[in-house]
């Protein structure tokens, strides 16, 4: 009878334990669900504007952007451009909006005209949710194509263009983005919408009348990510037509491609004038050297759309690397030359022509025949002290015009060379192709549109012969096509 009546109890404890132990696992169970269910609302969740920016024509102005809100609450504005306050970024929770109210002050060099306005906001999980708006005080200008290249010389402008090729094709990309600029947030609010490519582009921290000065390259991409075409964007207050150089009855423009100044009164200015090189046939530029004595071949800096350090990459020409292919989706790659190819950096033989599908130049403008320089002469005597001016006033008899020692881009390494380098390589002796380059202190080399057999092309070539005091020129010198030169345009 004990024994039944003990075994009786330990079955009514098992079977309470039991019980306890099922209804722990249910609210286990139910509590991991919500847990889960949490996360997945935060993973879910979404705060983003309606648009990604927003422009005025004026201080003063105002407008009312709508945001959307999934999953996210407790919301409230986190930064403005600098000057603006509360009263310029009101946020109406209940109906989703923001209103933005230009300062009256804007642009006037203690509130900015342009900027970024961030909200908050929180999931029911308490994880911080963010959306961004640019806003600016800017002009609208459509830029004129096509073209492989676009200048825009207006300070505070949102600029736009449809997205084509040089030759008139279309390109139908789905994201766009900055693949390298020469300063960070020089190319700012970059978008794809209604089928065109928007950007905008403010005012230079020194130059403050002007448009912030340097060079960008930005892609057109599709949705798996892939780089369709690249586009060259030359911010700089110049108007190429109204400064132009008539030389040989042609039409040239009076600084380099990518230049962003035109003088050599300083350091500064004469970097800043040296613009971009290019290989012979491709359309994407490379930055420029460092320093105006490019002496160590060190490379500017330049950034990535996050405006991030970014740089160059140097690879040999082969079968995969040498095509027009691998060039367009690799804007930021070098291809140097190698032996088996003539120092090409095309693998095969290269087209006749720098064609007009892959022309760097901006729209009605294209890279001068050598013809433009033929017969062009140094203006005056220079003398020992000009071994540091890295660059000379030359004529064609009638008209004067500046040209930059800006050497090029080594078809070996890609490494840039404007002083005198004695060659150190077979190869480097062999592309020798005047007795004056073991002379001189400083280069000026620009490619010119037409082609010499071998699979070479003719550049421009002007140096200073410091040992005879003398400035000679050869207007189509054979060079081969992976070295990087400057760029001068002559109109269509």
């Amino acid at each position: 009878m004990a024994c039944a009546i003990f075994a009786k109890s330990i079955r009514m404890i098992m079977k309470r334990d039991f019980i306890n132990f099922f209804r722990q696992a249910l609210l286990l169970v139910a509590g991991l669900s919500v847990a889960a269910c949490s996360k997945d609302d935060d993973g879910d969740a979404v705060l983003s504007f309606e648009v990604s920016a927003v422009y005025f024509s004026g201080a003063g102005e105002s407008r009312i952007v709508e945001f959307s809100a999934r999953g996210v609450e407790r919301f409230s504005v986190a930064s403005k451009p600098s000057g603006w306050g509360d009263d310029n970024a009101v946020l109406d929770a209940t109906n989703r909006t923001l209103t933005v109210g230009v300062p009256a002050s804007a642009g006037d060099g203690t509130v900015a005209s342009s900027g970024t306005i961030t909200i908050n906001g929180y999931t029911s999980g308490n994880k911080l949710k963010s959306a961004s708006l640019f806003v600016g005080v800017a002009g609208e200008r459509t830029l004129s194509g096509p073209a492989n290249c676009f200048i825009a010389s207006e300070k505070n402008t949102h600029y736009l263009f449809v997205p084509v090729r040089a030759d008139g094709s279309e390109v139908q990309p789905t994201s766009v983005g900055v693949i390298w600029q020469s300063s960070s947030r020089l190319i700012q609010n970059l978008c794809w919408e209604e089928g065109r490519i928007s950007f905008y582009v403010g005012s230079d921290a020194t130059h403050t009348d002007e448009i912030m000065r340097g060079n960008a390259v930005i892609g057109a991409y599709d949705v798996s990510g892939a780089l369709l075409w690249s586009w060259h964007v030359w911010t700089v207050a110049y108007a190429p037509e109204e400064d132009a150089v008539a030389w040989n009855g042609y039409e040239l423009m009076s600084r380099n491609l990518g230049a962003l100044d035109n003088s050599t009164e300083t350091g500064a200015e004469r970097l800043a004038s040296y613009g971009l090189f290019y290989q012979w046939g491709r359309k994407d530029p490379f930055i420029g050297p460092s320093a105006y004595r490019a002496n160590n071949g060190t490379s500017a800096a330049i950034y990535d759309g996050d405006n991030k350090s970014t740089a160059i990459k140097f690879v040999e020409s082969s079968a995969k690397t040498g095509t027009e292919e691998y060039a367009r989706l690799n804007p930021l790659s070098f291809v140097t030359g190698v032996k088996e190819n003539g120092y090409d950096w095309m693998w095969q033989a290269a087209s006749e022509d720098w064609n007009k599908k892959n022309d760097p130049c901006p729209h009605g403008w294209r890279v001068a025949p050598a013809a433009v320089f033929a017969g062009v002469v140094p203006v005056g005597t220079p003398t020992v002290e000009d071994e540091d001016v890295f660059g000379w006033p030359l004529t064609d008899g009638t008209t004067n015009a500046l040209f930059m020692a800006a050497g090029r881009r080594v078809y070996l390494n890609g490494r840039i060379q404007n002083i005198y380098q004695p060659a150190t390589t077979p190869e480097s002796v062999a592309v020798r192709t005047n007795p004056a380059e073991d002379a001189q202190p400083w280069v000026g080399l620009y490619w010119t549109a037409d082609v010499k057999p071998n699979r070479e092309s003719t550049a421009f070539y002007f140096w200073f012969d410091k040992k005879n005091t003398t400035v000679g020129t050869e207007p189509s010198a054979a060079y081969a096509r992976a070295n990087g030169m400057s760029v001068r345009c002559v109109k269509e």
